[in-house]
Formats: C-alpha cells, sequence, structure tokens
C-alpha cells in the first residue's frame, strides 16, 4: 500500500474479492476502481466503484493501475496487448504496480503451480494459463511499454510463493 500514492485515483485490473482495492482505499487512494471478470468475486465496497467485466470496460486515466496475481493466468501471448491497454490509462508520471510470481525460483514456483493447479481443477479461477516471465525480461517488456521500472522486488521472504513486485513509472 505504501506505494499508492496518497489522494490517488487506482484502477485494479483483476481485483478478485477487492481485498487490494479496499486497503488501497483505506490507505488514502482518493479514488479506486476495482475491475474484476469473475462475477462470483463481485461485492460491494464502500468507497470503491466495483466493475463486473475485463479491463477494456473501463474508460479514463488514472494516477495508479494495480495488477496483482493476474498475469500468471493470462497466455503469454496477451501480455503486451493488456500493457498497451494499461498505458493508455496511467497518466503520465503515473504508477503501474504489479504483483507476480518469479518462475527463476524454482522450488517456490513449483509450489506456487501445483496450488494452481488444484484453484484450477476446482474452479475457484478463471483462466487455464500458467504465463511466467523472469524479472529482467519482464522489465524489458514493460519498458517497451512506455514505463521506466524500478528494479523488480522480492517480497516472499517467509511465504511459500515466489512473490515479486514490480513498480514501473509511465513515460507518457
Amino acid at each position: 500500500m505504501r506505494h499508492v500514492p496518497a489522494g490517488a485515483s487506482l484502477l485494479e485490473i483483476g481485483a478478485g474479492h477487492g481485498v487490494f482495492s479496499t486497503l488501497a482505499r483505506a490507505a488514502g487512494a482518493r479514488r479506486v476502481v476495482a475491475v474484476e471478470p469473475d462475477l462470483r468475486k463481485l461485492r460491494a465496497i464502500d468507497g470503491v466503484d466495483v466493475v463486473g467485466g475485463y479491463d477494456a470496460c473501463i474508460r479514463g486515466a488514472f494516477d495508479a493501475v494495480a495488477v496483482v496475481d493476474v498475469l500468471y493466468k493470462i497466455p503469454l501471448g496477451e501480455w503486451d496487448a493488456l500493457l498497451e491497454g494499461i498505458a493508455a490509462r496511467v497518466k503520465p508520471g503515473g504508477l503501474l504496480l504489479i504483483k507476480e510470481h518469479d518462475p527463476t525460483a524454482r522450488v517456490k514456483n513449483a509450489w506456487n503451480r501445483l496450488q494452481e493447479r488444484l484453484a484450477s481443477a476446482l474452479g475457484l479461477t478463471l483462466g487455464e494459463s500458467f504465463s511466467y516471465e523472469a524479472p529482467h525480461d519482464f522489465a524489458e517488456r514493460l519498458r517497451r511499454h512506455g514505463f521506466e521500472p524500478q528494479p523488480p522486488r522480492r517480497i516472499d521472504f517467509g511465504y511459500p510463493h515466489p512473490h515479486v513486485l514490480y513498480l514501473a513509472y509511465h513515460r507518457g
């Protein structure tokens, strides 16, 4: 939450049950829009505009966009289109915050893949893909889409999953 600018307008893509959006609003985001295609996960959240659908149904520009544990469920070949859409929604100088998994952390990544296969088999999540990209390669992908990424940050100490945080500012 400390990376979301105070008073920012925030779009969360793939918001799930809205935990990140709820915390961002509580931390001082001025306007929060949570978009989620899995209608089973939607619920009203005080101070958050919850929208059922995909990111294309949202218009306007935001100070920040968050994508938390979403990319891995989207085929790698579709990431560039998603990032182009995000670049069109982030104001110049705005923040893109992405949390994903680091496939180079072999043991933790194997555990994550097992858990996600089980979640998919039980129908708990949309998407069938397990797409991952090494942090260095993903940072380069962000650059190609007009973002200036900070060095990727491993945020998985004490967790069984290989969490990595990407913060990137839109060059506009």
